[in-house]
């Protein structure tokens, strides 16, 4: 299978959830322990057994990461969410850009759009009590989008 699809079944696993996990929203994960990881997931599920070599695949397909906030440090992908894997065979590894994007400092607010847009499967999205979320804003602006 695709890299997307591997990383979600790993995701989706409980056994390494101590070791890579979801965000609360589903929208972005995170690796807790690179080392354990490199150890105990990669060469389960990849050719290699190197964690530097998993990062250039997250790279390679897309994966943005968190710079700042409470998601900092964590990838996420816009067809990459939890609880709706079928979305990663419509993923595609993006021609190499030159330049990187004028967005590339623009960070999402998931908890924002967790309020408006929950994921299959989410009970009740809980808002990010640090970024103090109130509910009813438009998703644009969770996006970071404000004014679209």
């Amino acid at each position: 299978p695709p890299f997307p699809v591997k990383l979600h079944r790993i995701l989706s696993n409980p056994e390494f959830r101590d070791v890579i996990t979801w965000l609360p929203h589903g929208r972005c994960w995170r690796v807790l322990k690179p080392k354990a990881f490199e150890e105990r997931v990669i060469p389960l599920y990849f050719r290699h057994a190197k964690y530097a070599s998993f990062m250039r695949q997250v790279n390679g397909w897309g994966f943005k990461r968190m710079t700042q906030g409470p998601d900092h440090n964590s990838y996420y992908h816009e067809l990459f969410l939890r609880g709706l894997p079928h979305l990663c065979l419509k993923m595609r590894r993006p021609a190499r850009a030159k330049h990187p994007s004028a967005d590339a400092d623009i960070n999402p607010d998931f908890y924002r759009l967790s309020m408006i847009a929950p994921l299959p499967g989410d009970s009740a999205a809980q808002p990010n009590p640090a970024a103090g979320v109130m509910p009813g804003h438009h998703a644009a602006a969770a996006m970071g989008m404000a004014g679209a």
